[in-house]
Order: structure tokens, then sequence, then C-alpha cells
């Protein structure tokens, strides 16, 4: 009988040991992007964003050219997020666009 109970009690400590693995640090981070000028182009961004796990949301500030963007931090870091609007031809933060992905934005977005 002794047993079972300790045996119980050693299924139940894993188990609380494991779901402590499932935590969240969400977190946001403001990217300063120039070329964020109208919807349609951050649009664009978000399109990339979207496709990044860990990234819960965004919202941007045409006025400031800013984004807010919620991330799991355990999942990703800030250059991760740069990178991301990097990769769909735009400037964010100290990070550059890429030169190709630039070359296709619209007009407008460049």
């Amino acid at each position: 009988m002794i047993r079972h109970y300790l045996l119980v009690a050693a299924s139940l400590l894993a188990l609380l040991g494991t779901s402590a693995c499932f935590r969240h640090d969400n977190r946001v981070i403001h990217v300063n992007v120039p070329q964020m000028t109208s919807p349609e182009c951050y649009t664009l961004i978000q399109n990339k964003l979207k496709e990044v796990e860990g990234i819960t949301s965004s919202n941007p500030n045409f006025e400031d050219h800013t984004i807010a963007v919620a991330y799991n931090a355990l999942k990703l870091g800030i250059k991760n997020v740069e990178f991301t609007i990097a990769s769909a031809g735009f400037d964010a933060n100290d990070t550059p666009a890429s030169a190709e992905a630039r070359a296709k934005l619209p007009e407008g977005c460049r």
C-alpha cells in the first residue's frame, strides 16, 4: 500500500515538473519601421510576422512609423522579429531591409 502512495506521489511530482515547461514569457517590442507609411505596407509586414511561431500580435502606429509586436520570448528574440520585418523589405530598428525584398515592394512602401 505504501508503494502505491509513493508511486502516485512520484507521478504527481513528475506531472507538476513537466507542466512548468509550458510557461510563456510574453513581451512587446516597439520596432521603428521608417518605410511603413500606409496600411498596405503594414499588411505586407503583418503577413510575414504571421509566419513566425511565437509572435502573437502586432499593432501599427503610422504616425510614428512603429509597430508594437507581442511575442513569446521563450520561443524567439528581438532580433528574430527585426529580421522577419527586414525580410519583408523594410528597415527594422538597426536591421537593414533585404535589398531583394525591398525591390519587390510597391512603390509607396520603398
